[in-house]
């Protein structure tokens, strides 16, 4: 009885102590993604005007002793503190972080965090950004054994989950989920950017995570929040993975990203008689070029402003974002065969892409500290 009583000891002390722990299917995730913390320095901040803001009343705070020197307006100044920023990043390999450039603009200061490291890291350069798109690139100098996330082979639906990982409103690490809302939110300032957007729940400190679908791929970069009072209230905007890869493989081969040019404003045509006439003669495309910008090369190269676009080497063509996706996969020099329909003909046009030089928007204090 001694016996058998030892050797149910063993077994259980056995499958106590060797059991195997259960694999946590976000671990990758939250060994790829840092939180960012930037810093611009006291002497850097813009002081207040000797006259204070009504909120400055002379009994205040910020009142300096009325028997000394009563006539000294500078005591009247705010106080000069560190202003600081949050945002999130992802590493795409052992050394290069993905994240938004506005995350990182006008930055002095600039410190990395990481889930499985205790230490602020701050041996870190900027490779490269795009402020139109709102991709920066950050290299870490440092090995710290962190986990890095893959890039997804397909777009996702709308409907799809997805899972939104950073540090909103300072709740750092946290994961949320949604769906795929819509597949193409457009950006009034390029027509080169769109977004995909989403219900998982993102706020300030978001910007620069990843958007991951349910294999725990990057289908996109968490970017900005669609709000009246400037808190989650459903919408959330992203820059699709196409357009962030495209822009980080050429920052880290050239430090900077190029983008090819048409020179044509587009549009679904919105004369209602001439889409009906359209119909009468069997067209089921109805994207029209509304314009023609000068010196670019559709100007060049025969496109008109109302002809209709049917095709693009020979890829289907229904609305802008299938236009401004194939772009992403083009460059400068690239030529396009364009078909169009025109006074009742169909024509093909072949347009050699032109370069958008790159926005120049520095970053004012250089590389971090």
């Amino acid at each position: 009885m001694k016996k058998i009583v030892s050797i149910l000891i063993l077994v259980i002390f056995s499958s106590v102590s060797f059991a195997e722990t259960p694999e946590w299917k976000w671990e990758k995730a939250y060994n790829s993604v840092i939180l960012i913390s930037s810093e611009k320095s006291p002497e850097n901040i813009v002081k207040l005007e000797p006259t204070p803001p009504d909120y400055f009343k002379d009994d205040g705070p910020f009142d300096g002793p009325k028997d000394k020197n009563p006539d000294d307006k500078s005591r009247n100044y705010q106080p000069q503190i560190p202003e600081y920023g949050m945002g999130t990043g992802f590493f795409i390999n052992r050394v290069h972080i993905v994240t938004n450039y506005h995350v990182i603009r006008n930055f002095e200061i600039l410190k990395i965090y990481a889930y499985n490291h205790p230490f602020a890291i701050t041996n870190v350069k900027v490779v490269g950004y795009d402020a139109e798109v709102d991709i920066a690139v950050i290299e870490v100098l440092d090995d710290i054994g962190n986990d890095f996330l893959e890039w997804a082979d397909t777009d996702p639906l709308i409907g799809d989950d997805v899972y939104a990982l950073g540090h909103g409103v300072s709740q750092i690490w946290s994961l949320t989920k949604g769906i795929l809302s819509y597949d193409y939110r457009p950006n009034p300032g390029t027509s080169f950017v769109h977004y995909i957007q989403t219900d998982a729940v993102i706020n300030a400190g978001n910007s620069g995570g990843p958007l991951l679908n349910e294999d725990g791929k990057v289908v996109g970069v968490n970017t900005l929040l669609i709000s009246p009072d400037k808190n989650y209230v459903g919408y959330g905007y992203v820059i699709p993975t196409p357009l962030v890869k495209r822009v980080v493989e050429q920052i880290l081969a050239t430090g900077q990203h190029i983008k090819p040019s048409i020179g044509i404003i587009m549009g679904i045509i919105d004369d209602q008689a001439l889409y009906g006439k359209l119909k009468e003669e069997g067209m089921e495309h109805f994207l029209e070029i509304k314009e023609i910008i000068p010196d670019p090369p559709a100007n060049r190269f025969g496109l008109l402003a109302g002809d209709i676009i049917v095709s693009i080497d020979n890829n289907d063509i229904r609305v802008v974002p299938h236009v401004i996706q194939l772009l992403w996969q083009r460059n400068p020099g690239d030529q396009l065969s364009f078909e169009v329909y025109r006074d009742g003909e169909y024509r093909t046009i072949n347009v050699v892409l032109s370069k958008v030089e790159p926005e120049q928007d520095a970053l004012p204090y250089g590389q971090p500290k």
